[in-house]
């Protein structure tokens, strides 16, 4: 099987020798993916008492294809809570990192999780996330320091390849969004209504707002009939950790074409400043089982693209 071409030192695939960067002496580095890569953090030095950070690392893991990924697994020092393996078209200098912004976040899309040390995340039954052609790797490591003491953390990530013996299924994402939202000082909603124009086999579904969100609430229309999906008060965990609805993929949720999806999101902004797409969102986020290939597919505004 062909090599993928990684740029840097921060990710390697498993054939490939490197000395590696520096580690903490409590990290627990596992052999590197016989098909897969492994992304190493650099130590995030200084972690006060008492804070919670969310950091993002640019890794020089850019791919030369497309890459189906199978599972992820994770381990973290203390005080490491989660990692997050994401993937951008809009490049940074490997091994940048900084605590994440809401433009970052805007940028990324989703690929796997891992809170735990150690627990293997799978995409379910037969499904494997893609990587598309000239995206950069990026993972969010978060790190919660309840103790007295400052501490420095640092994390490490196998990204495991699907076998290249196996059928699989391809896993898509889509959204329903406004990228045009513009939110004023004070109180504020939207609403956000998309007709589905195929059929969507959503195995996963989850809201989405930033610091000023204080609510949002998912419905779903089919024949006339509303279920509500969401209706949940924001919280800031909610950034990266939102609430979720999971199916398998053999049971999904089937939204129909002709369908309904309606999204209504409340803001209070308490800056002087209207917030644009990117430092606030209303987006209900899905994944969804992608039978004929098609990708990732956005309702932004009621109109369909590409994302």
């Amino acid at each position: 099987m062909r090599k993928l071409l990684f740029v840097g030192l921060l990710a390697a695939c498993a054939s490939e020798s490197s000395s590696g960067p520096e580690t903490l002496p409590d990290l627990n580095v596992p052999d590197k993916p016989a098909n897969g890569l492994q992304a190493i953090t650099p130590i995030v030095r200084g972690i006060q008492p008492g804070t919670d950070n969310e950091i993002c690392t640019w890794t020089d893991a850019i791919v030369d294809r497309d890459v189906d990924v199978r599972s992820t697994i994770a381990f973290q020092t203390e005080p490491g809570h989660h990692t997050i393996v994401f993937y951008t078209e809009v490049k940074e200098p490997p091994g940048t990192q900084r605590v994440c912004t809401d433009q970052d976040m805007a940028s990324f899309r989703f690929l796997a999780g891992n809170a735990g040390n150690g627990i293997l995340n799978e995409a379910p039954g037969d499904l494997i996330y893609r990587i598309p052609k000239g995206a950069q790797i990026v993972i969010n490591h978060h790190y919660l320091n309840a103790s007295d003491e400052v501490m420095d953390g640092q994390s490490v990530v196998n990204i495991n390849f699907a076998d290249p013996g196996k059928t699989y299924r391809r896993s898509g994402s889509t959204a329903f969004l406004n990228s045009s939202l513009d939110i004023p000082p004070g109180v504020s909603d939207l609403h956000i209504s998309c007709t589905m124009n195929r059929e969507f086999k959503l195995w996963y579904f989850a809201p989405h707002m930033h610091r000023w969100g204080t609510n949002i609430k998912v419905d779903v229309v089919k024949s006339g009939v509303t279920e509500r999906l969401f209706d949940t008060e924001w919280a800031d965990e909610f950034t990266f950790h939102p609430p979720e609805k999971r199916n398998h993929p053999d049971d999904p949720l089937v939204l129909a074409k002709g369908d309904q999806v309606k999204v209504h999101c409340t803001w209070n902004n308490d800056t002087p400043n209207n917030l644009n797409f990117g430092f606030e969102m209303c987006v209900a986020f899905g994944q969804y089982v992608d039978v004929d290939g098609i990708g990732n597919l956005a309702c932004d505004n009621g109109f369909w693209t590409e994302f």
